[in-house]
């Protein structure tokens, strides 16, 4: 429900609760990418965005343009990206 009514949803849990991994798989699944959608996961560290971009996409079987990264100077997201990993810097940036 708070997802369907708010452009913005920060999720917090635990460690190792799904909040990286499983959550935009859900989200991906339920069709909030569909369309001009994207699915932002952020990361602190900018080997965690990538590490986890390459992890997710496998999962689902995905390419490396529709789960993609983008840190600071690097990135391989392309129009087709529907989850994306950035980290913290780079999501206030785009803000």
């Amino acid at each position: 429900e708070m997802i369907n009514e708010n452009p913005v949803v920060i999720i917090c849990g635990e460690t190792g609760s799904g909040k990286t991994t499983q959550v935009p798989q859900f989200l991906y699944e339920a069709g909030y990418a569909h369309g001009k959608g994207i699915i932002g996961v952020t990361e602190p560290r900018r080997v965690a965005a990538i590490s986890m971009s390459k992890r997710v996409a496998a999962e689902m079987n995905l390419s490396d343009q529709e789960v993609s990264f983008q840190i600071r100077f690097e990135g391989n997201v392309t129009p087709d990206t529907k989850i994306k990993f950035l980290t913290d810097g780079v999501l206030l940036k785009e803000a």
